[in-house]
């Protein structure tokens, strides 16, 4: 397993090949960017996942399509999703096929495509139906996103044989798990502890900063390479 991805063709990846781009020696897929894309779309998540004042009487409601059943403040968590995730898989695709035009180097977009896609809808369709039921604690907090994606990239890093977006993939999906089965805020000490209205900040804030520390190491990786 190498952070270097493969070239599409030998034959092009050569200076003196067929169709030889002299450029594509000099140019690497940055997969710090597709990284960071998905720390950008969990963050934006934020303003979605503030609670009711405690004690509002308020009723339950709940982001759909992902469960959860916090009290929050707005009804619009799960129509984020709905529409985040898709811009979300579809820009990281975009770049992707892009990056392999500029580089030469394969990223296999559609395995990145099937596997983000097919378990998001995988857990779309498990929730909705009640299969999920036995997982409690892991659908209570309407984070489920953070884990398929985290999933998605795990499977898609193994694939890219990079040693990086593994590790981000491996640390994301238990980080995720810890935020849909934990408040994170009840971990910390107490002189940090938020407002409870923004306790599940923390828990999307966890997995949002491995995929930014993801970005960055897999940057400087990328430069070591230049």
């Amino acid at each position: 397993m190498s952070d270097r991805p493969g070239r599409i063709s030998d034959e092009r990846a050569r200076p003196d090949g067929v169709g030889a781009d002299s450029r594509l020696h000099d140019v690497t897929a940055r997969l710090s960017v597709p990284l960071l894309l998905i720390a950008v779309t969990f963050t934006g998540a934020l303003p979605f996942y503030v609670r009711q004042p405690f004690g509002s009487g308020e009723s339950v409601s709940s982001p759909m399509w992902f469960g959860g059943s916090a009290y929050l403040a707005s009804p619009g968590a799960g129509l984020y999703w709905l529409i985040a995730l898709p811009v979300c898989i579809g820009a990281v695709a975009l770049y992707c096929t892009w990056s392999e035009r500029r580089s030469g180097t394969g990223l296999h977009v559609r395995l990145w495509l099937v596997a983000s896609v097919g378990l998001c809808a995988a857990t779309v369709v498990l929730l909705r139906s009640g299969l999920l039921f036995f997982a409690g604690n892991l659908t209570i907090r309407g984070l489920l996103p953070l884990l398929t994606m985290s999933a998605a990239v795990l499977v898609w890093g193994v694939a890219l044989r990079s040693r990086v977006v593994v590790g981000v993939g491996v640390v994301a999906v238990a980080a995720s798990l810890v935020s849909n089965l934990y408040n994170v805020e009840n971990l910390a000490p107490q002189q940090f502890a938020f407002d409870a209205r923004y306790g599940l900040w923390l828990n999307i804030l966890l997995t949002s900063l491995v995929f930014v520390i993801g970005a960055a190491v897999s940057a400087l990786f990328e430069r070591s390479r230049r």
